[in-house]
């Protein structure tokens, strides 16, 4: 008699709770719990950037809201982080520019590999990058394929170009080299200029260049540096194909639904003013890297403006073609945006 005394309380205990169980679960919280996963390098600008965000959301909802951050990689990778995001496993992600654009040709060309070549200086792309109506069509891309909301942007950096034996100084250096890409948009720009490409994840990057499986690469100034990818390539040339690309961004759309709008807006208005700040890091990072590399590499070279030049008209009818291929109906207006933004 005494254990169904006890298990009687027990069940009308746990039936009392209930609607306060059920009440928990609509008015977010779990205490303002969040996850926050990053993969880029090491002490990298995001890397700071994220733990920073984190810390300023924290202080300004009074500890109201609490994200942890899993950094570097430590609990997805960038390939990973994709489907985790789309099937709620992760509340705020950073996505990769480049592996975002394989599932919307539209991200790949407003994230600016699908129009690698065609940018005119780092300003234009900040230009477009900011345009209302780009963020607008970036935004609905992000909730059509990621089931997330778009928070911002964060600049990771520029790129370098790396040869094992030469340096790429001039337009008619690419052809015939077998060059590393990284998606669809970059072989169709990479082709233009008479390279050969061959794609490979950015872990491969040293291996191959070492083993001379590819003759060249590029990749992000401070991957170079801090993944030593210099040692096997020390023949380095500015990048004058890609501007300050950036990352994105973005939290589930049902985490995001679960905050009050007070929330909402600190922690959008917090992502945005990261923005900035990675864009302001970015481009100091970017000089303290290359005046390492300078001193470790055997050539460090930029592309005359005569060169450049020619390179964005090899490269520009080449791209707008494969964009208005990719992009379908949003074709016109986004490359009006981009002739907007010069």
């Amino acid at each position: 008699m005494k254990y169904v005394t006890i298990l009687c309380v027990a069940i009308f205990a746990f039936i009392s709770m209930m609607p306060v169980m059920a009440g928990s679960d609509c008015a977010f919280a779990d205490e303002g719990q969040l996850t926050f996963a990053t993969t880029t390098p090491p002490k990298s600008n995001h890397e700071i950037a994220a733990q920073t965000f984190v810390e300023a959301v924290a202080k300004k909802t009074g500890g109201k809201i609490n994200i942890k951050h899993y950094g570097a990689g430590s609990l997805y990778n960038a390939k990973s982080i994709m489907a985790a995001m789309s099937k709620n496993q992760i509340d705020i992600g950073l996505l990769h520019v480049a592996l975002v654009g394989r599932r919307s040709p539209v991200l790949e060309f407003v994230g600016s590999l699908g129009t690698s070549g065609c940018w005119e200086s780092y300003e234009h792309y900040y230009r477009f990058l900011d345009n209302p109506r780009v963020r607008e069509i970036a935004s609905t891309e992000f909730e059509k394929y990621f089931n997330s909301k778009l928070l911002a942007p964060w600049s990771f950096g520029t790129t370098l170009i790396g040869r094992r034996d030469k340096a790429i100084t001039t337009i008619d250096d690419y052809k015939g080299l077998k060059m590393r890409t990284s998606g669809t948009a970059m072989a169709t720009m990479y082709k233009a200029l008479g390279a050969v490409p061959i794609g490979l994840s950015a872990k491969e990057i040293y291996t191959a260049l070492q083993r001379g499986t590819i003759q060249g690469a590029g990749s992000g100034v401070s991957r170079w540096r801090r993944s030593k990818l210099y040692e096997v390539a020390p023949y380095l040339t500015v990048d004058p194909t890609i501007p300050y690309f950036s990352m994105w961004v973005v939290i589930n759309k049902k985490s995001w639904n679960k905050l009050s709008g007070e929330d909402q807006k600190i922690l959008a208005e917090t992502a945005r003013e990261f923005e900035a700040w990675t864009r302001d890091y970015a481009a100091k990072e970017r000089e303290e890297d290359f005046t390492f590399l300078k001193s470790e590499a055997k050539a460090f070279v930029e592309f005359s403006s005569e060169e450049k030049a020619k390179l964005i008209n090899t490269v520009r009818p080449v791209m707008k073609e494969f964009a208005k291929e990719q992009l379908g109906d949003n074709f016109k207006e986004l490359w009006g945006l981009l002739e907007k933004s010069k």
